[in-house]
This record gives C-alpha cells, sequence and structure tokens, in this order.
C-alpha cells in the first residue's frame, strides 16, 4: 500500500537540510509542518540508532507513548517482546541500498480485549542521513478485510496458510485448517497432511514440492487424502515463495482447495460414459446375435443372456401371442414367476403385460405401488412371486401387428427416462423382427425336411447278411431343399441295387429333378441288366427332358449268389470299401458324364469279388469336399473312420462319419448311405 506520508515528510526533511544542517526543526516551511501535524497516520524521522527526532501528535496516537521522559528509541513505544522485531525492521531497511519501505504488522494491546493492529513502515534515507517512519492503525480495515477474506474462502472452499521455509512455522488464516477435516495442536497441520495422503500420491506431492526452485518458485498439485474420519477428500494447491518477515524468510504461502465434489463428479460423468459406451457394445452384440439367430431359441437366448446385462436388469421375458393366449418362449432371473404366471393366459386379461398387446404400447411401471394400481391390487400376487420392484414391459410387433411382449424386471424402482425408453424400443423392435423372421425360416425348414422327407426311402430294406444305414443331411441353413439323395432297394433277381447321387442346385427344382432320377433308376433297373446301362438309360431320360440341372450318380449292384459286386458313376464322388484285414480302398469305376450333360453316353461298369469286402461306404460329395477340406483329404477321413470304425453298428458308422461333412466349411447337403456285410453262418 502507498504511504504518501513518506513522500511529503522526506520532502520537508530535504527543504530543512537545503536550509542548513543546523537548522532546528521549527524551520520547516509552514506548508510542510502543517501536513506533517495533521497527516493521517504517525510519522517520525529516526536517526540510524532508531532514535526520534521529530514526530507529530499522530505518532505518539498510534504507537502510545514512551515510557519514560528522555531520549528513547521508537522501539521504546512497543512491548518488550516486540522491540527485537522493532530494531529488525530498522535494520532491514537501512540494509536496502534502494531506499524502499520495509513493513511490518504489530500486534498491540487494545482497549477492553481488542487488540490493535499497527502498520509501520521504515524508509532510508541516505542523502539525508535518517529514516522517516510511518504508523497507521489498520484495526478496523484489517478486521474488514478479514471478514470479506474468510467468507470469500468458506463460499470458495479454500483453505489459505502460509509455512516458514526456515523455521516451519505454519500459519493458518482465521482457522481455514478446518477445510481439511483434521485437528492439529498448535496449527501444526503439516506433519499430519503428509501423513494423511493417499499413499499412490505421497511420492508425486513431494517431488512437486522438492522442485520449487525449479518451477519458478511456485507449485501447483491434486492429490487425494484422508481426513479423521476415514473420508477420501481430493485437494488442489497452488503455492508460491514469498520473503516475508523482519529479517526477511522464505514462506511458502498457498491456498488449498477442497475439489472432491469436482472430482466425484468428474469420475460419475466419466463412470457414465463407460456405462454407455459398453452398453452401447452389448446393443450392438444383441442386435448381432437377433440379426444372426435363425431359430425362435436362439432369439429367446440372445434375449436372455444378453439383455439383462446390458440394460442392469435381473430378468427378462419374451411372450409371443398365438391363437389369443400368451406363450413362453425364454425367461431369465426374475423373469421366470412372470412366465410362469403368463403362459396359457389370455390375451383379454387384466394384466400390463396383455395390455401392452391389445394396445400395442409400452408400459412402464417404476415401483410396486404403481404395480398395484395397474393391476387394481395385484390379483394374481406377482409381488410376492418376485424380486422385481420395477418393470419395463414391450410389444413385440409382426407385419405392423403386435405379436408378443418383451418384459424387463430391475431389483430397484426405476423412472425409466427417455433416452432409456428409446433404448428398449429399439431392443424390442429387433427382437420382434428377429421373431418373424425365424418363424418364416422355420415355415421353409418344415417345408424343405418335409420335401426331403417324401423323396428319400422311408426305411432301407434289410437282406440276410447286409445291414445298411441311411444319413442325409441337409444344407446348415436348413432352409434350402438339397438335390443329394440315397436308395436302397431288392431286384428282381434277387440281387439288391445301392444308389447315391447329387443333382446340381438347391432349390425345388432340383429336388423335383431328383425325384425324377430316382424314381428313373428304380425303374430301368428292373429291366437292365448291369449299372452301366441303368445310368445310360436315366442320362438319356433326363437329357430328353430339356431342364437346366444335371446330376452325378455311382450305381452299384451286389449279387451274392456270385459273390460279385458290379458298379458304375456318371461323374460321382468315389466310395470307400473296407475290407475284412482292416485295409480300404476307393470305389472309383471309370467315370461317365454327368446325367443330363450328353445324350447317348455310355457308362463302363466294373465287377469285383465280395468275399473280402466287409463294408461299403457310398457318398455324395458334401460330406468330403468344401472350402476348408480337399477332396483327397475328406475321402482319406473317411477310410480311417472306417478303418477305427471296424466292429460298430452301420447306424454307429454313419454317424462318426457325418463328423466329416463338419470340416468342409460350407452350406452343402449331403447322403450318405453305409452297408456292412455280415458272416451269415
Amino acid at each position: 500500500m502507498a504511504d504518501p506520508s513518506l513522500d511529503v515528510f522526506e520532502a520537508a526533511a530535504r527543504h530543512r537540510a537545503a536550509a542548513g544542517a543546523g537548522a532546528a526543526p521549527g524551520s520547516v516551511p509552514a506548508l510542510a509542518r502543517i501536513a506533517f501535524v495533521h497527516a493521517p497516520g504517525g510519522i517520525a524521522l529516526l536517526d540510524t540508532c532508531g532514535y526520534e527526532l521529530i514526530t507529530n501528535p499522530r505518532w505518539e496516537n498510534v504507537l502510545g507513548p514512551l515510557p519514560a521522559v528522555g531520549v528513547r528509541p521508537w522501539t521504546a513505544r512497543l512491548p518488550a517482546e516486540l522491540r527485537r522485531a522493532g530494531r529488525g525492521l530498522l535494520e532491514h531497511a537501512l540494509a536496502d541500498g534502494d531506499g524502499r519501505p520495509v513493513e511490518r504488522l504489530f500486534t498491540l494491546p487494545g482497549t477492553g480485549e481488542r487488540d490493535r493492529s499497527v502498520l509501520v513502515k521504515i524508509r532510508n534515507t541516505p542523502a539525508l542521513g535518517h529514516c522517516v517512519a510511518t504508523a497507521f492503525d489498520v484495526t478496523d480495515e484489517l478486521a474488514e478485510r478479514q471478514q470479506q477474506l474468510s467468507l470469500a474462502l468458506r463460499t470458495a472452499s479454500l483453505a489459505a496458510w502460509s509455512v516458514d521455509l526456515t523455521t516451519g512455522e505454519e500459519r493458518w488464516f482465521d482457522d481455514s485448517e478446518e477445510l481439511y477435516g483434521m485437528r492439529a495442536a498448535a496449527h501444526r497441520l503439516v506433519p499430519r497432511l503428509q501423513e494423511a495422503i493417499a499413499p499412490e500420491h505421497r511420492q508425486a506431492v513431494q517431488e512437486a514440492f522438492a522442485d520449487l526452485e525449479d518451477a519458478g518458485d511456485q507449485v501447483e498439485t491434486t492429490y487425494a487424502m484422508h481426513d479423521d474420519e476415514g473420508r477420501r477428500r481430493w485437494m488442489r494447491v497452488d503455492a508460491r515463495i514469498h520473503p516475508l518477515s523482519t529479517p526477511p524468510h522464505r514462506w511458502l504461502v498457498g491456498v488449498t482447495r477442497d475439489v472432491t465434489d469436482e472430482v466425484d463428479r468428474r469420475g460419475a460423468l466419466e463412470e457414465t460414459v463407460r456405462q454407455e459406451a459398453d452398453r452401447a457394445d452389448r446393443i450392438e452384440e444383441i442386435a448381432a446375435a437377433l440379426v444372426s439367430a435363425s431359430t425362435t431359441g436362439a432369439v429367446g437366448a440372445a434375449i436372455t443372456e444378453r439383455v439383462p446385462q446390458a440394460m442392469g436388469a435381473i430378468g427378462t421375458l419374451v411372450m409371443r401371442a398365438e391363437h389369443g393366449r400368451f406363450r413362453s418362449l425364454a425367461a431369465s432371473g426374475a423373469g421366470t414367476p412372470m412366465a410362469q404366471l403368463l403362459d396359457g393366459m389370455s390375451l383379454d386379461a387384466q394384466v400390463p403385460a396383455a395390455r401392452v398387446v391389445r394396445d400395442d404400447r409400452a408400459c412402464y411401471i417404476s415401483n410396486p405401488q404403481e404395480h398395484r394400481a395397474v393391476t387394481e391390487g395385484d390379483p394374481y400376487d406377482l409381488l410376492s412371486r418376485t424380486q422385481a420392484r420395477s418393470w419395463a414391459m414391450l410389444p413385440l410387433s409382426c407385419a405392423g401387428r403386435p405379436s408378443g411382449v418383451l418384459a424387463l424386471d430391475f431389483a430397484r424402482w426405476h423412472d425409466f427416462p427417455p433416452c432409456e425408453r428409446a433404448l428398449l424400443s429399439t431392443v424390442a423392435g429387433l427382437t420382434g423382427q428377429a421373431l418373424a423372421r425365424t418363424a418364416l425360416v422355420q415355415d421353409r425348414v418344415e417345408l424343405a425336411q418335409a420335401v426331403q422327407h417324401l423323396l428319400m426311402p422311408s426305411r432301407l430294406s434289410q437282406l440276410a447278411g447286409l445291414r445298411m444305414a441311411g444319413r442325409y443331411v441337409p444344407a446348415c441353413d436348413g432352409v434350402r431343399i438339397g438335390g443329394d439323395w440315397y436308395d436302397a432297394f431288392p431286384l428282381a433277381d434277387g440281387r439288391y441295387a445301392l444308389c447315391v447321387g447329387d443333382v446340381e442346385g438347391h432349390d425345388v427344382r432340383a429336388a423335383a429333378v431328383m425325384g425324377q432320377i430316382r424314381t428313373a433308376v428304380r425303374a430301368y433297373s428292373q429291366t437292365e441288366p448291369g449299372p452301366g446301362a441303368v445310368l445310360a438309360k436315366a442320362n438319356d431320360l433326363l437329357s430328353s427332358l430339356g431342364g437346366e440341372h444335371f446330376a452325378t450318380c455311382t450305381y452299384l449292384v451286389l449279387d451274392e449268389q456270385r459273390g460279385c459286386l458290379e458298379a458304375a458313376t456318371a461323374g460321382h464322388v468315389p466310395g470307400v470299401v473296407g475290407h475284412t484285414d482292416d485295409t480300404t480302398e476307393l470305389l472309383a469305376p471309370p467315370p461317365g458324364p454327368p446325367l443330363g450333360v450328353q445324350p447317348g453316353s455310355a457308362y463302363v461298369t466294373v465287377s469285383r469279388p465280395l468275399t473280402a469286402v466287409r463294408t461299403l461306404v457310398l457318398l455324395s460329395d458334401g460330406l468330403v469336399e468344401g472350402p476348408e477340406l480337399d477332396l483327397d483329404d475328406g475321402l482319406e477321413r473317411v477310410r480311417a473312420i472306417v478303418v477305427d470304425h471296424r466292429d460298430a453298428s452301420p447306424e454307429d458308422l454313419a454317424d462318426a462319419l457325418l463328423t466329416v461333412s463338419a470340416r468342409t466349411g460350407h452350406l452343402d447337403d449331403a447322403a450318405l448311405l453305409v452297408v456292412r456285410q455280415e458272416p451269415t453262418g
């Protein structure tokens, strides 16, 4: 704070010095004397030893009278315990060669119980050989500022403090150490505070204060601590080094702000963002699962396994509306009791789920009281059966019409904000679409299976000494009607015919062509003598139909009376022959063109003895060939399985062979026929 009294008195002193060194104090010009006498603060001219040369009346009023008559230093006006500090102030002023004023605040006894605050400033004037001093009573001014600062600190959740870096002395403004929620004797809080800092932050705080010199005598840091009640608090410190006291010491002066609420809010916001990002990822997973689901069971599993975790629910329920009643599709957790209650219930029932379907409108129930109000007293006693305390029920739609309900159960009261309702509506929409799609797929699967079943032999005829098993594996999506087939039937002359084929394509036309070829082969087998002739007749027939489809086929005849096997193939994959000595070989007659490609084609019949044959395996390429499995490797796997299952029944061997198709990496269908020759003894 600027002090004009110093400047006025120094000007007057300079005038006196100019008038002559021996001039008396009364020679000060009249204007200077008036200013000197009536100055708002006390003014004194001191020699270098601190003795008062001249003073104005205010000087004595502010500092008080000298204790005895005679020449006394100005510090004699101070209480005994402050005189050393007063002498130090003068010494500091004399040591300052720039003539800048130095100051100190003294606390002096006042009237009653209230002390007075007196600000003393001393400036050395080397040209005069004296010092000019001023004294102001700033008690009221300081009290006002202290109240203002205290209010500001409390409002801003700040603590103001100073620490003498030389002596360790602490000063806390207006008991502001209470901000830390800690108690310490005699304002010695720093040692306790160092212990209270969270272990993970101690090193960083120590390094920040240790680097004060490199940081330009200032430090800013944030740390966590635990107060006396064990609460975790966050503090932000902003401090700088200032020279204070007389003689001057290096003091660290700073403020500490309690930023616990700010850190908690930021943490809560970050957690919310993380949770929302996690929820978005889970919703994407739910959407992907629903889109890829090919059955209603897969849809139900996607909802019950993924939705609760994504939405924070403790249970889910998916109900379909069929023939005016609820049918439970899937349920989990707290949704199970509701599923048991609703399954088979009429859609006209006065329950929230039925109302959702009837009105095609979502229903959100935030607490048990609302549930009782909506259900008119909980007539089905649902509240006693479940741990849920709030519910979200959303309609599932198919072709624009409500087809069911999706329900989520929550453990606590829930308000369902608009953003969450929108998210739930999205999940319900995806669920409804998935159910509609899978229902259509299921219808197509059932149709394909029905058609395929009609085109396959209902049972295989068993002959003495022969045991057989047939398998058909539809395309992996279960929807497309395939063209693969197998057949086995007795001939009129006592022989037995075996046939496996594959019509190009996967549609109704391919299935129709397969049915035509199967019928033709059966018919020609009764009139033609050998396999080659049967395939030639079937080829001419298919070629004459003028269709776009062609087929591969292997046809063979077992003649037990002659003890031989005759076979021919129209471009079909080889079969596998298992011998009684546990060796195997491929059954691969010279191939002719596929049926329906070239009219008039001939097919070579080969013959071999049956005496050493124990197992015959005829198959289509869907079992042994695909993007992830080479044909030769697939056939080698079949040969190995035949050997490994030498003692297995044809049924068990057929099941084992089907595992090969899982390695092909495509959606093709496959046909398989296994024949085991048993001793007739």
